[in-house]
């Protein structure tokens, strides 16, 4: 009696199964064949490259609405910083206007580590002209000579008109130094011509007081840079630079006295506005200390 052979289908399995992994590992391939006198085209494309594109899209609007988030953030950001910067340039026109007011509030200290002198506003005003050199702009300055407080009007005008002649910044200016300006004006009976106030940073001496709002250079019509030094140093005032070939002499608002002649450059050497009070008053540039 003859047997029949067994028969298993595993080989014939593990043969479609190989054949079917190579097929899903076969790259897509499209062929063109539009026109008859032309061979068959056929463009191969990697069998990933549209799961990869589809991810990259995906990564790409991801990235989009990541930077949409961060410019709204930062706008926000920028209109808050904005915001607290205008606030800060009102306190600081506010103080400059009402230095006393906001002292007996807050104590806030001076430069020299003291509080501002209280006054009670007295009501009478003192009244001075203060011109710029070679800009043609002139300042009736008015404020009350109790408290020292500016009027607003002649407050704006007298932080444009003391301005860096280099950058047109402006910063709020020392109450003092217009009560000082306003006393070298009434001894005198004169306008005082303002050369340089107010001085951005790298246009000034290291540690210059016209970096603060507490200096100016000034000249008196009809008196010479000498007859002003002294009658700046019979006021009281503590720092005083005497310019005799520019003719003009520094004053300022520091604590501890210091007095000094500077014999660069005149008239057409030197520029002024880079000139003025310095650290190093110790014979550099022909700056001497005065005795």
């Amino acid at each position: 009696m003859s047997t029949v052979p067994h028969w298993s289908a595993a080989p014939e399995l593990k043969r479609l199964r190989r054949e079917l992994a190579r097929k899903r590992r076969e790259p897509i391939r499209i062929i063109i064949a539009t026109d008859p006198t032309r061979p068959v085209r056929s463009l191969t494309i990697p069998r990933y490259l549209p799961a990869a594109l589809l991810a990259a899209s995906i990564m790409l609007v991801l990235a989009a609405i990541g930077l949409s988030f961060s410019t709204w953030s930062m706008s926000g950001n920028l209109a808050k910083l904005r915001g607290r910067v205008v606030a800060m340039m009102q306190i600081s026109d506010n103080l400059a206007l009402r230095p006393q007011g906001i002292a007996q509030a807050s104590m806030l200290p001076r430069a020299g580590g003291f509080a501002l002198p209280l006054h009670k506003p007295s009501g009478a005003q003192g009244r001075f002209v203060l011109e710029g050199a070679n800009v043609g702009e002139r300042v009736d300055v008015v404020f009350d000579l109790g408290t020292g407080d500016l009027d607003q009007a002649s407050y704006r005008a007298v932080r444009h008109l003391l301005r860096c002649r280099r950058t047109g910044a402006e910063i709020p200016i020392d109450p003092r130094l217009i009560e000082l300006l306003y006393g070298l004006a009434q001894r005198t009976g004169q306008k005082l011509i303002l050369i340089s106030g107010y001085r951005t940073p790298g246009f000034a001496a290291p540690n210059s007081y016209h970096t603060r709002g507490m200096a100016a250079d000034i000249r008196i019509p009809g008196m010479t840079a000498l007859m002003v030094r002294d009658l700046a140093r019979a006021m009281g005032v503590r720092g005083i630079g005497y310019y005799p070939r520019s003719q003009f002499v520094h004053v300022d608002l520091r604590d501890e006295p210091f007095f000094w002649t500077d014999l660069g450059a005149g008239e057409g050497g030197a520029d002024p506005e880079l000139e003025g009070d310095t650290a190093e008053v110790d014979g550099k540039n022909g700056r001497i200390p005065d005795p």
